[in-house]
């Protein structure tokens, strides 16, 4: 992406390293003056490109190198990991916090045995796992989780009956859970911060360059800030 001169695409042959190709080229571009790179904003998937990328910076600086923030927008608590690219600004209302993964499955697996009460502890706490990640896919997709309701309509065998059943405790009761909490889903949290960063610069674009590097999930939320950034 650009630094206030529009959108800039370039794309790494398949032979070379990744990072090691982005590390150079953000180097050559903006490494003259060490405080516009160590001012700019990097884009990358997951926590895993970010490191990747990181030590890449480090071995094409041969010294000392101030390096652009990196923000892995893939990252379930994307607030703790982005820092101040994520500061709200003092007329935004604050986003609810994230319930704790820990806390979500605990609760998950009670209200499967609740639902189920022949399931064992064990067997309830793996099945809240499991739902716990379809709900994560539906709220990084933006798919409103009731509209697991519309399989119903044909149908179904009895193993995926059963499924359905199960994921209407979600539907159900998982909502009064975080009501009562006052918290919201970790998938969904972030899907507000990244709208609020979106919203943040259309009105105020950064006066720094933003690169998007290698970043190809479908999660719209994330889609909307590459385009706000690309324009």
């Amino acid at each position: 992406m650009g630094e206030g001169r529009g959108l800039h695409l370039y794309s790494i042959p398949a032979h070379r390293a990744f990072a090691d190709a982005l590390a150079q080229g953000l180097i050559r571009r903006f490494g003259g003056d060490p405080l516009r790179l160590a001012r700019g904003i990097v884009l990358v998937p997951t926590n895993r490109a970010k490191k990747a990328i990181t030590d890449a910076f480090v071995r094409a600086s041969g010294g000392g190198l101030l390096l652009p923030r990196l923000v892995a927008v893939g990252d379930p608590e994307l607030d703790e990991a982005a820092g101040p690219f994520l500061d709200p600004a003092d007329d935004e209302d604050p986003i609810p916090p994230a319930v704790d993964p820990l806390q979500r499955r605990l609760i998950l697996a009670r209200l499967v045995q609740a639902g189920q009460p022949g399931i064992d502890a064990a067997e309830a706490v793996r099945l809240a796992g499991d739902l716990g990640r379809t709900l994560d896919q539906l709220l990084i997709e933006e798919i409103d989780p009731r509209r697991m309701r519309d399989v119903a309509a044909g149908e179904l065998s009895e193993h995926w009956q059963r499924s359905l059943d199960l994921f209407e405790i979600v539907l159900s009761k998982w909502p009064q859970e975080l009501e009562r909490l006052g918290r919201i889903d970790l998938a969904e949290r972030r899907n507000r911060l990244l709208d609020r960063v979106s919203a943040r610069w259309r009105r105020d674009p950064p006066d720094r360059f933003i690169c998007a590097a290698g970043i190809t999930t479908s999660a719209p939320a994330i889609a909307r800030l590459l385009r706000v950034g690309a324009g």
